[in-house]
């Protein structure tokens, strides 16, 4: 039973982070676009961003760490890459036009999660609360990101700090 959940697991974690990346990029740059919906994409990052935040800070002896931060970076990529494909279906406002760009989206989904906000492309009236729901993400993401990486380092310093003193 151990090995057939082993298996699963190992299945589960290519479709996730692999097969999503991949579909959820071939959506933003395809003409014909897969109807993604906010709700899921927001969904699947913050589960699997908190899940592995959580194993990194509650469960680092148990987990191995390195696996847990390639997850919080494939959560913040699928995360861009989704919203982006949104805005590129609903459109972006530049002057008085409405682009249905992929680059563009793509650029204004990175300004927007890392909340710069240069001001050059507006969402359409339709989904301006899901670009000021991108940048929340993001301002939250960041840091917690951040501290998972410093929190390793420390953690992996105090371990081999610890071994030396025991030789």
């Amino acid at each position: 039973m151990h090995k057939i959940h082993k298996y699963l697991n190992v299945i589960w974690f290519t479709a996730v982070f692999l097969g999503l990346p991949v579909i959820f990029t071939v959506t933003l740059f395809s003409e014909g676009s897969l109807n993604l919906t906010p709700g899921l994409i927001v969904f699947f990052v913050l589960s699997t961003f908190f899940t592995s935040f959580s194993n990194v800070f509650l469960r680092h002896q148990e987990y191995l760490v390195f696996p847990q931060i390639i997850k919080m970076l494939v959560s913040i990529y699928i995360a861009i890459v989704g919203f982006a494909a949104v805005y590129k279906q609903k459109g972006l406002v530049s002057g008085s036009d409405v682009i249905h760009d992929a680059s563009t989206a793509f650029y204004f989904s990175v300004v927007t999660w890392t909340t710069l906000g240069y001001g050059d492309f507006q969402p359409t009236e339709s989904i301006r609360w899901l670009a000021a729901l991108e940048a929340l993400l993001g301002t939250l993401f960041i840091p917690l990101f951040l501290a998972s990486i410093i929190f390793i380092l420390q953690s992996t310093q105090s371990h081999n700090q610890v071994s030396k003193e025991t030789k």
